[in-house]
């Protein structure tokens, strides 16, 4: 019978796995259109990190609230994304056919460093679009300082792409295919999102050069229920 109880470790381990489970699959349906990923992963971020800070949370209802507060901003970002990731591998195709090693070493340094700094930007967008209100503009702006001013997470947040990214690619990629389905993509969230609770403490309440929360998914259905 304790295993059972609510307040007992195993029970919490499964509750919160099964929320994952639910959230992974949510992420993969709202993805489908491809052009809902920013989206999808807004809310991801959104639930995740309200299930590492064990507040009370109804997981599909609070998945879709943040997909539909958040979905013109994020899918804005996304598309800006989809633009920046279409020109790094433009690139990387012509180095590579031109090859990789004539090009100056010091060169293809700068380019990778730039490239990784690229992708931890599109790392943080999302998290910070889930928790603050904000501009497009100074939510990418917020999101190149806090890479920088927080190099330690971002190291891990691009870890944990490159190792759940790096494992599909493996010969145990297709026997890994049913744990992708089932937390492939909200796992790795739920871990980041550990980092994304410390990071939001620091901010809250918000400085000015961030923006305000006060309650930003309240606040925005409040005005859309009043207009």
């Amino acid at each position: 019978m304790h295993l059972f109880n609510p307040d007992s470790p195993v029970f919490s381990f499964l509750s919160k796995l099964a929320d994952l489970i639910i959230i992974n699959i949510l992420v993969i349906i709202c993805s489908l259109p491809v052009f809902t990923i920013g989206a999808a992963w807004t809310a991801m971020y959104y639930v995740t990190v309200k299930l590492v800070k064990n507040e009370e949370s109804y997981v599909t209802k609070d998945f879709f609230k943040s997909f539909k507060l958040n979905f013109r901003q994020a899918t804005c970002i996304w598309l800006i994304n989809i633009i920046v990731l279409t020109l790094m591998a433009t690139d990387a195709v012509i180095i590579i056919r031109g090859g990789i090693e004539q090009l100056p070493q010091p060169l293809l340094i700068v380019m990778i460093i730039m490239g990784l700094f690229a992708i931890a930007v599109m790392l943080y967008v999302y998290p910070l679009l889930s928790h603050f209100d904000n501009s497009i503009k100074n939510t990418i702006k917020n999101a190149f300082i806090l890479v920088i001013s927080n190099f330690p997470y971002t190291l891990l947040f691009l870890a944990v792409v490159a190792v759940t990214i790096g494992l599909s690619f493996t010969e145990f990629g297709v026997r890994l295919l049913p744990l992708y389905i089932l937390i492939g993509i909200s796992g790795p969230a739920y871990i980041c999102s550990l980092a994304w609770k410390r990071i939001f403490d620091k901010l809250d309440p918000i400085p000015e050069t961030i923006g305000e929360n006060d309650g930003k998914q309240e606040e925005k259905e409040a005005e859309s229920e009043s207009e």
